[in-house]
């Protein structure tokens, strides 16, 4: 089984999912590289047996990966629109509040333990385009910043963690709550200065030299001790040449049964 602590980013960085970093946000402007850093991730994530839930709120590259997943999987783990959003995140939220119920609070549990030490399978969330989904329906928004604030504060221990991607975040849709609990923060070409701020806080003023461009900008790790953003290029990944449809469906059930499943405890 793959080492299932991380994901490489580079020779010298890599997303400590694990332990260090909790969940992310990235954000890049149209043609900037997000969509090859997410489609990276997501079968780096599926490669190491991760289970993996999509949201795309504008119905574009994360919803055309939904033929990936099988037809059960399909109706349960791809949303789009702001009510299907709230399925899913319910739902996933039970799952996760399921794994605490059985690992976490018995008699039996033990003091510092997480999703691998009762090999969990580990779950992913892509949530692309926040911005075209929660401003789909106001109240239904506040919704789904709820249930994502949930997963950013409780996923870690249970094996759940969230990835969230814009071309621009706002502080209506990216709440400081969720930008803190953030372990990866990336954002990738030029972009304005509330734009760096909405990644990275008050890192903002403090960004270094970096050359910025198709997959380059700047990326804060937690837990590093960093006091600043970094310089950042993303793995290179040509979706030209790879077909990121078939491998996902060839690591998604491929890789699973290495994990338990909590439903079936």
């Amino acid at each position: 089984m793959s080492n299932i602590s991380f994901i490489p980013l580079d020779k010298n960085k890599n997303f400590e999912f694990e332990t260090k970093q909790i969940g992310a946000i990235i954000q890049a402007p149209t043609g900037q590289g997000k969509t090859r850093f997410l489609s990276y991730l997501i079968l780096s994530a599926a490669k190491i047996g991760a289970d993996i839930y999509l949201i795309d709120g504008k119905r574009s590259d994360l919803f055309a990966l939904r033929f990936a997943f099988n037809e059960v999987d399909r109706n349960s783990h791809i949303a789009s629109t702001p009510n299907q959003t709230c399925k899913l995140l319910r739902e996933l939220n039970e799952r996760m509040n399921l794994r605490y119920e059985i690992y976490f609070s018995t008699e039996s549990s033990t003091v510092g333990s997480n999703f691998t030490t009762y090999k969990l399978r580990p779950i992913f969330l892509f949530f692309d385009e926040l911005i075209a989904t929660m401003g789909e329906n106001k109240k239904i928004g506040k919704e789904i910043e709820s249930l994502l604030i949930q997963i950013m504060l409780k996923g870690r221990a249970a094996g759940i963690f969230a990835i969230l991607s814009s071309q621009r975040f706002s502080a209506e849709v990216l709440s400081t709550t969720i930008r803190e609990n953030a372990g990866m923060r990336v954002a990738l070409g030029r972009m304005s200065k509330d734009s760096y701020r909405m990644v990275f806080g008050d890192f903002y003023e403090e960004l270094p030299s970096a050359e910025k461009g198709i997959g380059k900008g700047y990326i804060f790790l937690d837990g590093l001790g960093w006091s600043t953003p970094r310089a950042f290029q993303t793995p290179l990944l040509d979706t030209n040449k790879v077909d990121v449809k078939e491998l996902l469906n060839k690591f998604l059930y491929d890789n699973s049964h290495n994990y338990k499943d909590e439903s079936c405890e």
